[in-house]
C-alpha cells in the first residue's frame, strides 16, 4: 500500500494565490479572492499563512527547537469569522491572532536570551575552574581573581528585557476567509482594522464577492487586486494521480492507477474540484477495500460516484 501524504498539494493555482497575497502585503492593499466551493481557497490560505502550525503551537512551553522553527517569523493572520458575528467580536478575535504572532516574536527573544546566558555561564565556569586550579595557590601569592565576563549575565537580561518591550506587532497581512458571512457592520470593522493597521488584507469568498463589495465604496476603493481561484486543470489532476497523491489516511494498491479509463472518469467527475477529488478518492478506497480489488477500475469509480451523489461533471 502507498503511504498517504499530507492533504495539501502545492498546485499552480496555489502559487498564483501566494503571489497575489504577496502583492497585497507589499503594496498594503485589500485583495479580493473568490472561487467556487471546494476549489481549495481555504486550504491555500491556511497553508500560505502557516496557520495550522501557528494555531496549535503552545507558547512559552519550552517546545522543541524544531517545532518553534516551524512558526517563528510568521507575519500572516488567518481568520474565519463565525456565522454569528459582530464588529466587536471580529475586532477582538483578529486582535488575539495578531497578539499570538507578536508573542512568537517575544518568545524568540527569550530563547536567544537563554542561549546567551548559557554562553556566559560556561565562560564564567571555565574561568572559575581555571582560578581554583591555578598553581599560584601553592605559593605565598594567590592568583588574581578572573575578570568579569563582558557582557555579564545581568547585562544580557537587561538588554533583552528592553528589546522585548520594543517588540511590535509583526502582522503584515490579514487573510479573512468566508467573507460572505460579514454584514455591513462587519465589513466596516474590517475596513477600520485595515485603515489602522498599515498592513495588507485578503478577503476570501464565493463568486460574486467582488460585485457585492462594490456596493460599499469606502471599502471597495481600497481594493487593489482581485484574484479568481480556479479549479485544478486536467493535466494537474492527472499528474496528481500519476504521482499517487492521496488524502491523509487513504490507501490504495500500488498499481491502482494503471486503468486509464478510471483516471479519465475521476477527472471527468471531479472537474478539478479539490474537495470532490478528496471525497471521491476516499470513497474509492473504501470500495476497493470492501471488494478486495487489486487496482482501481472505472466500475469502482462509478460506484463511488453514485455513493457520494455528486453527479457527473
Amino acid at each position: 500500500m502507498s503511504s498517504p501524504p499530507s492533504d495539501f498539494v502545492v498546485t499552480k493555482e496555489h502559487q498564483r494565490f501566494a503571489e497575489f497575497c504577496e502583492a497585497c502585503r507589499h503594496y498594503r492593499y485589500i485583495g479580493l479572492c473568490y472561487g467556487a466551493p471546494g476549489v481549495g481557497k481555504s486550504l491555500s490560505a491556511r497553508h500560505y499563512a502557516n496557520w495550522d502550525k501557528v494555531e496549535t503551537y503552545r507558547l512559552y512551553t519550552s517546545a522543541a527547537a524544531e517545532a518553534f522553527a516551524g512558526v517563528v517569523g510568521s507575519t500572516t493572520v488567518f481568520y474565519t469569522p463565525p456565522v454569528v458575528n459582530s464588529p466587536g467580536r471580529i475586532e477582538q478575535e483578529i486582535g488575539h491572532r495578531r497578539t499570538r504572532l507578536q508573542a512568537l516574536a517575544v518568545e524568540k527573544l527569550y530563547r536567544e536570551q537563554a542561549i546567551q546566558q548559557e554562553v556566559v555561564r560556561q565562560k564564567e565556569g571555565a574561568l572559575l575552574r581555571q582560578y581554583i586550579n591555578d598553581p599560584a595557590w601553592m605559593t605565598d601569592t594567590p592568583p588574581p581573581r578572573p575578570p568579569p565576563t563582558v557582557p555579564t549575565e545581568f547585562d544580557i537580561i537587561k538588554d533583552y528585557a528592553a528589546r522585548r518591550d520594543e517588540t511590535s506587532d509583526p502582522t503584515s497581512l490579514v487573510i479573512i476567509d468566508e467573507t460572505d458571512r460579514l454584514k455591513t457592520a462587519g465589513l466596516e470593522q474590517v475596513r477600520d482594522i485595515f485603515d489602522r493597521g498599515d498592513l495588507g488584507m485578503v478577503l476570501v469568498g464565493m463568486p460574486g464577492l467582488e460585485k457585492r463589495l462594490s456596493r460599499y465604496p469606502q471599502l471597495y476603493s481600497r481594493v487593489g487586486f482581485v484574484h479568481a481561484f480556479r479549479p485544478l486543470s486536467t493535466p494537474e489532476v492527472r499528474q496528481l494521480l500519476h504521482q499517487r497523491w492521496l488524502p491523509a489516511g487513504v490507501e490504495l494498491p500500488e498499481e491502482g492507477w494503471a486503468d486509464e479509463e478510471a483516471l479519465a472518469a475521476i477527472i471527468r467527475i471531479t472537474g478539478g474540484n479539490f474537495r470532490l477529488l478528496h471525497r471521491l478518492l476516499t470513497q474509492i478506497a473504501r470500495i476497493v477495500e470492501i471488494n478486495a480489488l487489486q487496482k482501481v477500475t472505472s466500475q469502482a469509480v462509478e460506484t463511488a460516484r453514485v455513493s457520494l451523489v455528486i453527479g457527473t461533471a
